[in-house]
């Protein structure tokens, strides 16, 4: 069965699979739930569509056992439980669903009878849950056929699964039909000669993110967007189910756009930095221009000052609203000051800025504005060299004497380090020598610098 997409939530099912139907003008529109079917009807000119009074979701009682994988015994027994209600000896398509969700719940080790004791007493709903009964359309090709196909070893392509963080393929498994376009792009890359080690890292990254935002998501929902609905007096079933109806599903699969989207956005930044400096070297091949300088570059810590006896005194809560409010703040300066974010911290920040003189205006402009954000003291440490850059970070000697200098910075102090000193025309802002100083992990001592706005008095007792 071919695979079709849920016009509300985007989710990719086999046509047997779907919960609900509605049809139109001869076309017919697939849903992972009934839910998704209700906001469709609920305003159809948004989809493309206006169902009509055909109702194409009743299916009688042998052909739900077949579809839900499950005997005609046990299909009536889920009924005599109260988990499926027929009409007319008839089901809905979405009891398919429900009928394999509660094979897997029970796989799980859930009790048959409490699941239908819970859902008679109005405490566990079944209708957010239509949709992980699922079955993802895949093709006639197993992983094995089609690492074949695509002339990549079989082992290959389990290893790229393992490395963008999904479950490592069976040889003998058949390959869904979503996985096909990505795992066709790959012969393209191996063709040109990337090593498998190098596309490994990449697909990491990529892993790696997309995870943490799918895993982010889904901790956002329950703890704000349900959180609100149980606050009405709901049950927690109740205000899940209430939370994806009038929230989840109202706003599509536009998370998914979302990604795409920013993910486009960036790379229009990144990839038109990449063409000028192919543009630059270019002319300097042909005699006409000289490259900008590279290799000297600037790492900047920031923290604040006090972080850890403030989530003691005043919880969690307010830890949680400094480091949202810091990183909102970082990411203004770094974007003003030609800099970026490479990591939070939790109470501090770590920033990479090609110019160093942009590391030390910016990391003053964090220091005065911490105060008016209802922040505490903050204190910085920057220094400047080369780096290595790798998935997404920065590394080296000029990274880690930058995070230890910012341990010797005073509350509402900028310290720099001596090669940054020796390389930046100070613009905007005075550097003077603190003293030499042993810094951990360094074997020799170091002289810092502060960093001081021009015409600034001389500097406070630390705090």
């Amino acid at each position: 069965m071919a695979m079709v997409i849920d016009p509300i939530c985007g989710m990719r099912i086999e046509a047997d699979d779907a919960a609900a139907t509605a049809e139109h003008d001869g076309q017919i529109y697939y849903f992972c739930s009934e839910a998704c079917r209700a906001v469709f009807v609920s305003n159809p000119a948004g989809y493309g569509g206006d169902p009509g009074a055909v109702d194409a979701d009743r299916l009688g009682a042998e052909e739900v056992a077949e579809r839900a994988g499950i005997s005609a015994d046990r299909l009536r027994e889920l009924v005599e439980l109260g988990l499926l209600a027929p009409a007319d000896g008839t089901f809905r398509r979405r009891d398919v669903m429900r009928a394999r969700v509660v094979g897997e719940l029970e796989s799980k080790g859930l009790d048959l009878r409490a699941l239908a004791s819970a859902h008679a007493s109005g405490h566990l709903t079944l209708g957010y849950l239509e949709s992980a009964g699922r079955r993802h359309p895949r093709l006639e090709q197993t992983f094995g056929e089609f690492s074949e196909d695509i002339g990549i070893p079989i082992d290959t392509v389990q290893s790229l699964y393992m490395a963008f963080g999904l479950p490592r393929p069976r040889e003998d498994e058949r390959v869904r039909e979503d996985d096909e376009p990505i795992l066709r792009a790959l012969p393209i890359l191996f063709g040109a000669g990337v090593g498998e080690g190098d596309v490994l890292r990449a697909v990491r990254i990529w892993g790696d993110s997309a995870r943490r935002v799918a895993q982010f998501q889904s901790h956002y929902f329950h703890n704000t967007v349900e959180e609100a609905f149980r606050r009405r007096g709901l049950r927690d079933n109740e205000a899940f189910e209430a939370a994806i109806q009038e929230v989840g599903l109202r706003m599509g699969h536009s998370g998914e756009q979302m990604l795409g989207w920013l993910f486009r956005r960036h790379g229009e930044v990144f990839f038109t930095e990449h063409l000028f400096e192919h543009v630059e070297s270019a002319l300097s091949e042909a005699g006409v221009h000289q490259l900008s300088p590279r290799g000297i570059e600037a790492a900047a810590f920031a923290d604040l000052s006090g972080y850890t006896r403030l989530t003691e005194e005043a919880g969690d809560d307010e830890a949680a609203r400094v480091s949202v409010t810091l990183a909102q703040l970082v990411s203004e300066v770094a974007a003003e000051h030609r800099g970026e974010v490479v990591k939070m911290l939790g109470d501090g920040v770590h920033f990479h800025f090609r110019d160093p003189g942009d590391a030390v205006r910016a990391s003053l402009e964090i220091v005065d504005a911490v105060g008016p954000r209802g922040l505490p003291p903050a204190h910085v440490g920057v220094n400047a060299g080369s780096m290595i850059y790798d998935e997404g970070d920065y590394f080296g000697r000029t990274v880690n004497i930058a995070a230890r200098i910012a341990a010797q910075a005073p509350g509402d102090r900028v310290f720099v380090g001596e090669t940054l000193v020796a390389g930046v025309e100070p613009r905007g802002f005075e550097l003077r020598e603190v003293g030499r100083f042993d810094l951990k992990g360094i074997a020799e001592p170091v002289t810092l610098y502060e960093a001081v706005r021009d015409g600034a008095g001389e500097p406070t007792e630390p705090r």
